[in-house]
């Protein structure tokens, strides 16, 4: 632009310019690769901040009948309504609602005892309960909450890149979605059940998947791992996982994903049969892929208690992958995000260069 101009009037419009984008490629370049993953913990505490009411002062500026400058002092009360929080094991605290807090002190039986949340310039109210975690195994109040690291592979044109899978192409081939949050609820599914799964495992599977979110939320911060199960019919055959792999890009860093082959019928009062089992993570040595895939082969019954207890005592053969190894790979933006942030800066070079050409013509 200043070649073709030729302003040299303007050499800050174009230094502003310039300036401009290369932080508009810097905050992409950073963004580019932060991608979210699941973490998960159990609750060690739960309480209940009760209603309180704030006092905010201010100071606003006037000009009086005379034009001189006064300042006036304003009082407001702000009010804060009730709120419950669940602390889990990670440090983090999230939103839950009153049922789930009074459900948890009632199955932990640990009493509640009177807490007094620090609130600054609080007037009235304010008090509060707080129920402690039982420490009973199955008492464990399990949450999935999300988290952001570093993939390099993602946008890059290395051996590990895996190939694109559409949003159409996994529609019409069956494969799973990644599990949505519910505001209502503190945890995500942990076994994900297939399109064509459903006519064979029917509509209890949340019921079976409570022992896997239990390890997610007991062992996800100290062994930094994730556990999904994928359910798919049998008949779609092994290749389908595969294809799942290539779909959620080989999972996030902590995921560990089981895809199991069913076969059988809702109506059944016989546990589906797994016919085939395929696992995939970025782990380094795929211990524990091949080992769970060696256990159903000596357990072709849909277990999944069982499963998640063999799988417990077997967590030492999982050992997380180190994303920074793909730091080499360096940072790059998919063509997409190219063409998108080409095109924001040419136009906010022009925006620049033109307000300041009117601005000083």
């Amino acid at each position: 632009m200043f070649f073709v101009i030729g302003d040299e009037e303007l050499w800050f419009a174009f230094l502003a310019a310039l300036t401009v984008c290369e932080v508009l490629i810097y905050m992409a370049l950073r963004r580019a690769h932060r991608v979210v993953e699941y973490l998960s913990g159990y609750a060690i505490e739960v309480e209940h901040h009760e209603a309180w009411t704030e006092k905010v002062v201010t100071y606003v500026s006037y000009r009086d009948s005379s034009g001189n400058m006064q300042t006036r002092r304003q009082v407001s009360y702000v009010y804060h309504p009730d709120v419950w929080l669940a602390t889990l094991n990670t440090g983090e605290v999230e939103y839950i609602s009153s049922d789930t807090y009074h459900d948890t002190c009632r199955m932990w039986a640990t009493g509640e005892e009177e807490i007094f949340p620090p609130h600054v310039n609080c007037v009235s109210g304010g008090g509060g309960q707080a129920c402690r975690f039982s420490g009973r195994y199955e008492d464990g109040v399990t949450c999935t909450y999300k988290g952001l690291y570093e993939n390099y592979v993602r946008n890059s044109n290395s051996i590990f890149k895996l190939n694109r899978v559409s949003k159409s192409e996994a529609r019409r081939l069956g494969l799973v979605e990644y599990p949505s949050f519910d505001d209502a609820a503190l945890d995500i599914d942990a076994v994900l059940v297939a399109p064509s799964a459903v006519k064979i495992i029917g509509e209890d599977v949340r019921v079976r998947q409570r022992d896997i979110q239990l390890i997610n939320a007991y062992e996800g911060e100290r062994r930094e791992i994730h556990i999904f199960v994928l359910l798919f019919d049998a008949a779609q055959g092994v290749q389908v996982a595969i294809k799942q792999r290539e779909y959620w890009r080989g999972g996030n860093k902590n995921e560990f994903v089981l895809c199991l082959g069913i076969s059988g019928n809702s109506d059944d009062t016989e546990l589906p049969k797994v016919e085939w089992s395929k696992g995939f993570s970025w782990c380094d040595a795929p211990r524990l892929e091949s080992a769970s895939e060696s256990w159903f082969i000596e357990n072709p019954k849909l277990d999944l208690e069982a499963y998640a207890g063999w799988l417990r005592d077997n967590l030492s053969l999982w050992k997380r992958k180190e994303f920074s190894d793909f730091k080499y790979l360096g940072r790059k933006l998919s063509p997409k995000r190219r063409w998108l942030i080409a095109l924001l800066s040419i136009l906010l070079s022009v925006a620049i260069v033109w307000f300041a050409f009117d601005i000083t013509r």
